[in-house]
């Protein structure tokens, strides 16, 4: 069934006193919905002016407590349409229609909504349960390689979490992505985060380990826009994976190998490096301490692994020093 019909049915069921359509500026094109809500497509629509925008146009269609807000594209898209539902008159229903790789595998399921602030990712937000998440493969033959790269990283994390086998597979992808290579790697993302978020709703334990390169990465992510080099959220999670798998081997007794091996087979691959002015060592420690994933403000900590499908349920406190060092690390590798 296509995204189309999957969506009509759910929306006869829900049976809503009114539909509300967001999408993005890119996604818009593919669309034959004349009064929909539109964003700039990017990541600078994550923020209050973004989510203005989507309340106001939730009042100008009539929207009440019994609507329904679809959001189709990116993780931009579901995760400001996502916060917009959880907060307009308290509380609207909504499904999510992912566009991308990254949103098929990550960012539309799970519940997690929120936006930016003040530099910092995702620091605003709140729970939100989409009634359903429509996954239509047929969307990746749309997406440019960049789009693609961006979301391979989050694929990558999650066969790092659960399976090594399909770990494996992926190190071997062709230069040149493609929807064909990827469909099978997207759909073990999607049914291994759908589980893991049936068991931990709301991040009280075991959810925590979809944060894997998250903290870096997070981190890398939000410098790269302050310098002016903005980078894509999977491109800076890729980056974070290789600091990730960097600290593993230091405090989790994984094999030292494995983290030339992703940044060889992978990273190297599939991604370009940072620029400089998000290398800047003291600012990264301020940016990762501030991580809102971290138990205590100041305590940076980090998901780890045994060993490739072995993660450590328990976040781990990588002290300073030991940060500075894992990132020196980092640099060698990359050069």
């Amino acid at each position: 069934m296509d995204w189309k019909s999957e969506l009509n049915e759910c929306i006869s069921r829900l049976a809503p006193d009114k539909v509300v359509y967001l999408t993005d500026s890119n996604v818009v094109r593919y669309l034959d919905i004349p009064e929909a809500i539109v964003v700039p497509a990017g990541e600078p629509s994550k923020s209050i002016a973004g989510l203005e925008t989507v309340w106001q146009g939730l009042m100008r269609a009539g929207a009440t407590r019994h609507s329904l807000l679809v959001n189709i594209g990116g993780g931009v898209v579901t995760d400001l349409g996502g916060f917009a539902a959880g907060t307009y008159k308290r509380g609207v229903r909504h499904i999510n229609v992912p566009t991308t790789l990254l949103a098929m595998a990550d960012a539309a399921i799970g519940g997690k909504t929120g936006i930016d602030y003040c530099g910092l990712k995702n620091e605003i937000g709140v729970f939100k349960m989409p009634e359903r998440v429509i996954i239509d493969a047929s969307w990746l033959d749309t997406l440019p390689q960049e789009l693609l790269r961006d979301g391979l990283a989050e694929v990558v994390k999650t066969t790092m979490l659960g399976s090594a086998a399909m770990y494996d597979v992926l190190l071997d992808l062709p230069e040149r992505l493609d929807a064909d290579s990827l469909r099978g790697a997207t759909e073990f993302s999607a049914r291994f985060k759908e589980k893991v978020v049936a068991e931990d709703p709301t991040e009280q334990g075991l959810r925590r380990i979809l944060n894997l390169g998250h903290t870096a990465g997070h981190a890398f992510e939000s410098l790269a826009a302050r310098c002016g080099h903005p980078v894509s959220h999977g491109e800076a999670v890729a980056h974070g994976l290789l600091v990730t798998l960097i600290l593993s081997s230091r405090f989790a007794g994984m094999d030292p190998a494995a983290a030339g091996t992703y940044a060889s087979r992978l990273l190297r691959r599939h991604y370009s490096p940072l620029p400089a002015g998000a290398l800047d060592e003291e600012k990264l420690l301020e940016l990762m301490a501030r991580d809102k994933k971290n138990a205590r403000y100041g305590e940076v900590s980090f998901v780890l692994l045994r060993a490739i499908g072995q993660p450590i349920r328990e976040a781990v406190v990588i002290d300073k020093a030991s940060l500075c060092e894992t990132l020196r690390q980092y640099r060698s590798i990359m050069s």
